[in-house]
């Protein structure tokens, strides 16, 4: 997998890694994410998760119901990972990670960050909404391809072909890679 490679002091952004999130044709990126957590150092890192309730925008305009329950968490497998590094914890119960209970912007500028890499669920969805807003926030926002997915099949390579034209994925960046090996391999 290819992964910028700048001087940048960066942030590894997770977004909406909850079990209600996978499915049996992409819970694979739970072991990739833990295989990049493992192999490449981050200045900071996020931990961000959804809900959505009674009343919300979720439910009116796309029957979309997803309450705060035990659920709302991201899976063990990397949250145990990224607890050392003490991540900021996120709840969102909009599509950005930069429009939930934390001000992310506010704490990655204080620390100095200028990137920010994208991994986790819905691609098309909340992952595409944090690059967006990242972008808007003067961070340069790049989606790891290969450790992103979508809770329904094909939505993924929609997400990515819009990411894609706006070179924010790994894969379309203007930026030097470097290669590392994920596992499980694709």
């Amino acid at each position: 997998m290819k992964i910028p490679a700048t001087e940048s002091k960066r942030a590894l952004i997770v977004v909406d890694l909850q079990p209600a999130m996978l499915k049996p044709h992409n819970e694979h990126i739970v072991a990739r994410i833990a295989s990049l957590i493992k192999q490449v150092p981050y200045d900071s890192y996020v931990e961000a998760v959804w809900h959505s309730g009674d009343g919300s925008l979720w439910g009116e305009m796309m029957h979309v119901d997803h309450p705060k329950d035990e659920t709302t968490h991201t899976v063990d497998a990397v949250h145990k990972l990224l607890a050392p590094h003490r991540p900021l914890q996120v709840t969102k119960t909009s599509r950005s990670v930069f429009m939930g209970d934390q001000d992310v912007a506010a704490y990655l500028r204080d620390l100095g960050i200028e990137e920010v890499h994208l991994v986790g669920a819905e691609t098309n969805d909340c992952v595409f909404a944090t690059a967006m807003s990242a972008f808007d926030s003067g961070f340069r926002p790049y989606v790891l391809e290969e450790c992103c997915e979508a809770l329904y099949e094909g939505r993924h390579d929609q997400g990515l072909r819009l990411l894609r034209y706006q070179k924010l994925t790994n894969n379309s960046c203007l930026a030097e890679t470097i290669e590392i090996e994920l596992e499980p391999k694709a």
